[in-house]
C-alpha cells in the first residue's frame, strides 16, 4: 500500500465489537497498535460481556485502559497506547 492509503487509515477512535463468544478483541487490538492503525491520541473502545477476561489479557499488551462502562449485558473498555 502506498504511503497516503496507509495515512488514509489512521483513526482517531476505533470500536471493536466482536461476537461475544469469540476471544478476539485482544489479539485485534494487538494488530491495531502493531500496524499503526490508531492515531497518538487515538481511543480503542472494546465490546465485550466478558469484561474479566478482556482486562485480564489486555495486561499482556502496549494499550492502559482508561475508562470502562456497563450498558446492560455489554462492558465498554476504553482504551489508549500507553506512553
Amino acid at each position: 500500500t502506498s504511503r497516503r492509503q496507509r495515512q488514509m487509515c489512521i483513526r482517531d477512535r476505533i470500536y471493536i465489537d466482536p461476537p461475544y463468544k469469540a476471544d478476539i478483541a485482544v489479539k485485534a487490538t494487538e494488530k491495531i497498535l502493531f500496524l499503526n492503525l490508531l492515531k497518538k491520541d487515538g481511543v480503542i473502545i472494546i465490546e465485550t460481556d466478558e469484561k474479566e477476561r478482556e482486562l485480564k489479557n489486555l495486561t499482556q499488551i502496549e494499550a492502559e485502559i482508561f475508562d470502562i462502562r456497563k450498558y446492560g449485558r455489554a462492558n465498554l473498555i476504553f482504551l489508549k497506547r500507553k506512553e
